[in-house]
């Protein structure tokens, strides 16, 4: 007799995969005012992103003449007559705490209409999925395709697609690099050759990302990568308004013919056509999901059947989160000053906007840093006397260059000299930061015995105004 081992003597099994795939979703068109909103808002956002960058501004002689510039080299945000230095960076956090802010009182009044409407990944993936449409058809045909054979046709559509989508991708790369050079040189140089490694490569990897996030992943990016679906529960209360399925007037379902009564039974007459146009694939029948982004498509396709039946609207509808409940007893959303978070963002909106206001209103157009020497700390002279170095910064916020004399105020008997120069008059450059070396020297009689405080203080030779800093004159070379 033969000996078997244990798994010889078992029935062949074949191996499950523990992967499934992700079938690809082939969003069905529809038409809707949430549909209409959708497209003006991605036109909205296509022209911002076209025509910004090249919109002119003149700030004078020596500046950037782009009206909205971002120059991560000079270290400035231009916005029209508004330039922000990298000292003011309390702009740059009011900014993100009124947008941080924004999007959470947007979510507790309207739910995820951000990500349904304005993200950048809706909207792109709204733009490629249009492209697609136009080349292979709608959804049937596009799902027709997807299971046919590789022919001629085929592969004359999906490249004709994908062609399109990498041009998309590469125009929105060029004109988001706008903002952050000067448009028209920069794109001068991107089309001549002319062009860094730097500008290309951004380029490059920008138009990439966008080819695959919005082509490729879709609305994987919005379950799976965007951690905003994990916290908007938080954001949400009874009155938030999201879209939502009426469970009471839809159950139950069934299919139905034009003409029947519905006494009896619900009013979905589960047509599925809320799931076929649906960009993340979810069935709102089934509740509130993390994956819904609330754009609405849903309530206009349902809209477009119910009046074949002659059944009201808004089966599937923008409503209170508590009416997305099977109960029957709901009460009206309460007003928005009612509700304790939706003031409360409001108030922290006020408060942050109230804040930079004041900060801008107060902010000095002529400033002045000043850095002592470390080495050495100060100089003891031939006369007795002593001298202590210092690196002066001078700050012109204006769009015109400026004259200043500089002097040094609180110690007795101190001289200030600049270095490589005679006087102290100084040439404060337009919208920059100007450097200079000075010296203060002290009288062998009046060299302090301690450290103490000097005021190195500009004084705006046409104006008048006014800019000081403090500074510790040190006795250690004595």
């Amino acid at each position: 007799m033969t000996d078997q081992s244990p798994s010889a003597l078992r029935p062949a099994v074949a191996e499950a995969s523990l992967y499934a795939e992700t079938p690809r979703i082939h969003p069905r068109k529809v038409a809707g005012p949430n549909r209409a909103l959708k497209t003006a808002i991605v036109r909205g956002l296509l022209l911002v992103l076209a025509l910004v960058p090249w919109l002119r501004w003149d700030r004078g002689p020596g500046q950037p003449d782009q009206a909205v510039l971002f120059d991560f080299v000079g270290m400035r945000a231009y916005f029209l007559d508004v330039v922000i230095w990298p000292q003011e960076f309390y702009f740059l956090t009011g900014i993100l705490v009124i947008a941080s802010i924004g999007l959470f009182l947007v979510t507790a009044l309207r739910g995820r209409v951000w990500c349904g409407f304005a993200c950048p990944q809706t909207v792109w993936t709204d733009i490629f999925v249009w492209i697609e449409r136009q080349v292979e058809g709608d959804r049937n045909a596009r799902l027709k395709l997807d299971k046919s054979q590789w022919t001629a046709d085929k592969l004359f559509k999906r490249a004709t697609t994908h062609a399109l989508w990498l041009v998309v991708s590469l125009l929105t790369a060029i004109a988001f690099m706008g903002f952050f050079n000067d448009a028209p040189t920069a794109t001068a140089e991107l089309l001549t050759g002319q062009a860094g490694f730097v500008l290309y490569g951004f380029v490059l990897f920008f138009a990439g990302m966008t080819y695959t996030l919005a082509g490729w992943a879709r609305e994987q990016v919005c379950i799976y990568m965007c951690p905003w679906p994990r916290l908007q529960g938080a954001m949400l209360d009874h009155d938030s308004i999201i879209v939502a399925y009426d469970p009471v007037r839809g159950e139950g379902r069934g299919h139905a013919r034009q003409g029947q009564s519905f006494d009896g039974r619900g009013h979905c007459v589960d047509c599925k056509l809320c799931v076929h146009v649906c960009p993340v694939g979810i069935d709102i029948r089934d509740g509130m999901q993390m994956e819904c982004i609330g754009c609405g498509l849903c309530v206009d396709a349902c809209n477009t059947v119910m009046p074949r039946f002659g059944l009201p609207l808004d089966l599937v509808g923008w409503r209170p989160l508590s009416h997305a409940a099977n109960d029957a007893e709901r009460r009206p959303a309460q007003v928005w000053y009612r509700r304790p978070r939706v003031v409360a963002y409001v108030l922290i909106i006020a408060a942050t906007l109230a804040g930079m206001a004041v900060a801008g209103a107060s902010r000095r157009m002529l400033d002045l840093n000043v850095l002592h020497d470390r080495a050495p700390v100060a100089v003891a002279l031939s006369d007795g006397g002593l001298r202590n170095d210092y690196t002066l910064k001078v700050i012109n916020r204006e769009g015109a260059a400026r004259q200043v004399a500089l002097s040094v105020v609180g110690l007795t008997g101190a001289m200030v000299e600049v270095q490589g120069q005679d006087g102290v008059d100084l040439a404060a450059a337009a919208g920059d930061v100007t450097t200079y070396r000075v010296s203060v020297r002290v009288p062998a009689g009046s060299v302090p015995a301690d450290s103490m405080a000097v005021d190195f203080r500009l004084t705006d030779l046409h104006s008048g105004a006014v800019a000081d800093r403090s500074a510790m004159f040190i006795p250690g070379g004595r």
